[in-house]
C-alpha cells in the first residue's frame, strides 16, 4: 500500500535532533513518507546553535513547486522560515490552497535585524493554519508582551487565534517549576489546558520540532485538532523518557523519536 505524503518546510539540522531531521524521523516513526523543503542549513549541535544560512526565497520556491507538483501532500509542517522571504513563499502556496492541514511552528532563529520581518511574515501566514505551535518566547514575540504563566498563554493564545488559525498551542514545557508541564490551547470553544507529567532529563532538544510534526502526521492519518494534539503529547513525552539515559554529545541531546505511552489529558 502506498503511503502517506506529508511535507516538512524548514530548517536542517546538522546534528539531527530538531529541525527537519527531527520532522522525517517523527514521519518514518508513524509510518508515513516524508518530503522536505529546505529554508536554511544550521550548523548546531547539542551545545546550541552556532550559525545559520539562509537559503534565497527563490531556492526555497523552487522546492516547494518541485514536490507539490509531483506528489498528493496529506499535511504539512512549517518550522523555521529563516527569512521574509521564505515565508511570503510559502504563504503563495498556502494562499493558493495547495498546503492541506497547514500546521505551523513559528521558530524564530532570524538574524536580528531580520526578525521583525520573518514575524511579520509569519504573520501573513497564520490565518492559513489550521494548528499554530508557538513556545512562550515566540508566543511573546508574536503578541508583543512577555508570556510568563499559563494564563498568560492563554491569553497569548486567543491574541494570536484573532489572526485567523483555528488552533492555537503556546506550549509550556520549557517553565521549571512544579511536576506538571502545561499547554494552553485555545479552540474555536475557547482556553483549554493540555496537562501532562513533567519528565526530568537534560535531553530535550528538538521537543518543539517534534511535537508540531507529530501533529502534522495524525492529522494526516485522519485525527481531528484535540486527539492530535494529545497524541503529539505522549509521543513526546515517551521521546522524553526514552532518550533520558542518552549520552549524545556534550549537552542537551535529541529525544528518541520511537513509542507511545498514554498519560497526557485535557483539563478545564
Amino acid at each position: 500500500m502506498t503511503p502517506l505524503a506529508v511535507l516538512a518546510i524548514g530548517g536542517s539540522d546538522s546534528s539531527g535532533g530538531s529541525g527537519l531531521q527531527a520532522d522525517l524521523k517523527v514521519f518514518a516513526a508513524m509510518r508515513l513518507y516524508g518530503a522536505f523543503v529546505a529554508t536554511s542549513v544550521t550548523a548546531q549541535n547539542t551545545r546550541g546553535v552556532q550559525d545559520v544560512f539562509e537559503l534565497p526565497g527563490n531556492v526555497v520556491s523552487a522546492q516547494l513547486s518541485a514536490v507539490l507538483d509531483d506528489m498528493p501532500i496529506a499535511a504539512v509542517k512549517v518550522g523555521m522560515l529563516a527569512t521574509a522571504e521564505a515565508a511570503a513563499a510559502v504563504t503563495a502556496k498556502a494562499r493558493a490552497g495547495v498546503l492541506p492541514k497547514l500546521v505551523v511552528d513559528p521558530v524564530l532563529e532570524s538574524a536580528a535585524g531580520r526578525r521583525r520581518g520573518v514575524i511579520t511574515a509569519l504573520e501573513r501566514l497564520l490565518p492559513y493554519a489550521a494548528v499554530a505551535t508557538p513556545n512562550r518566547e515566540e508566543a511573546s514575540a508574536l503578541v508583543g508582551w512577555q508570556v510568563s504563566t499559563p494564563a498568560d498563554m492563554a491569553g497569548a493564545a486567543a491574541q494570536i487565534a484573532s489572526n485567523g488559525p483555528t488552533y492555537v498551542v503556546v506550549t509550556g514545557g520549557d517553565m521549571v517549576a512544579g511536576e506538571e508541564a502545561v499547554d494552553a490551547v485555545w479552540t474555536d470553544a475557547g482556553a483549554r489546558f493540555l496537562r501532562y507529567p513533567r519528565v526530568q532529563t537534560r535531553n530535550s532538544r528538538g521537543t518543539g520540532c517534534t511535537f508540531s510534526a507529530a501533529i502534522t502526521a495524525r492529522l494526516a492519518q485522519g485525527d481531528d485538532v484535540l486527539e492530535a494534539l494529545v497524541a503529539a503529547k505522549e509521543y513526546v513525552a515517551r521521546g522524553l523518557v526514552g532518550a533520558r539515559d542518552w549520552k549524545l554529545g556534550n549537552g542537551s541531546g535529541p529525544l528518541n523519536h520511537f513509542g507511545w505511552p498514554s498519560f497526557a489529558a485535557f483539563s478545564a
